[in-house]
């Protein structure tokens, strides 16, 4: 039995590393990401079992992106090769300018995932199911197979959550809403940006957007703003719950790591305050340091460690 299983597709980064822009850089380092993925990670991290698929290329890149995920002691071993490449990304690291993100995924290996590729067996036995709209973006077959999982853990009464997470680079806030608004409800945890909650639910209101994804059946709606004041709702009632304050190096990742952190405290048994707190600090320690997975923090019984926290509360 799994903690948590989840789908998506994993990129292999490729970050400048001489200077801040991709136009000028001459050296980039490599690593692996990508939310699904990053998500599972904190998981592991954190002491619980987490199980992830994906389709990767039958390329070096892919066996690299497999082998990194599975050193974080991450299940893959169902993941399977497609008949395309593996999907990357470049970008800059955003030390002085801001991050500058280059997609190299159309038609990826992942984004033939499909409804058969999820069987019931991946959900059924696991506590928790985390989908994504990144996975929906990437193709149609894949926004199926997002749908399909989602109504196999609504019928095995498996808790589930669901990211927005609208990524503008591979379609338009329109394709977005029509998509996402069927898929962004009836869910255990709901996440999203307080502009990816506007787009999906056409409501700029953020107090009448949440109350909405609780009337929509999402039983914690959780609108974050980078390092500012994070909303949520439950039962329609409104509350705040303000981040560590750290010194921003690289944000990217951040809200992936939120959402391990949050999502194994739920499965330990924490109450929706105390999971959402959890969430900020495994958020807040990775926008503190370079990576998307660095900075996630190490736990027991998806719990994070006491030390840890306290160092970042000073």
């Amino acid at each position: 039995m799994f903690d948590l299983f989840t789908f998506g597709e994993a990129l292999a980064v490729f970050i400048s590393t001489d200077t801040d822009s991709v136009l000028t850089a001459k050296k980039f380092e490599r690593v692996t990401a990508g939310a699904e993925a990053n998500v599972a990670v904190a998981i592991s991290r954190l002491g619980l079992k987490a199980r992830f698929f994906t389709k990767v290329g039958d390329d070096q890149i892919g066996k690299s992106i497999l082998a990194d995920i599975a050193a974080e002691k991450v299940e893959v071993a169902d993941c399977s090769i497609g008949n395309s490449f593996s999907g990357s990304m470049v970008r800059n690291p955003g030390t002085q300018n801001k991050v500058e993100v280059n997609y190299l995924r159309k038609g990826s290996a992942a984004s033939l995932i499909n409804v058969r590729d999820i069987r019931h067996e991946f959900i059924e036995n696991a506590k928790w199911l985390h989908t994504t709209g990144i996975t929906c973006a990437i193709s149609d077959s894949a926004a199926g197979a997002v749908s399909h999982a989602q109504k196999i853990a609504r019928t095995k009464k498996i808790p589930q959550s669901f990211d927005l997470n609208l990524r503008r680079k591979i379609w338009s806030e329109a394709q977005a809403a029509k998509t996402l608004f069927p898929l962004a409800q009836n869910v255990d945890l709901l996440i999203g940006g307080e502009d990816e909650y506007q787009v999906v639910f056409n409501e700029s209101d953020p107090v009448k957007a949440l109350q909405f994804a609780n009337q929509r059946g999402c039983k914690i709606a959780v609108m974050t703003k980078g390092d500012q004041p994070m909303r949520y709702a439950i039962d329609g009632k409104i509350s705040q719950l303000i981040p560590p304050k750290v010194k921003s190096v690289d944000p990217v990742g951040s809200g992936d790591a939120f959402t391990g952190g949050t999502i194994a405290a739920l499965l330990s048994g924490k109450s929706a305050l105390e999971a959402l707190t959890q969430g900020s600090y495994c958020g807040a320690r990775v926008a503190s340091m370079f990576g998307d997975w660095t900075g996630i923090p190490s736990g027991k019984n998806g719990i994070i460690d006491e030390k840890i926290k306290n160092e970042m509360s000073k």
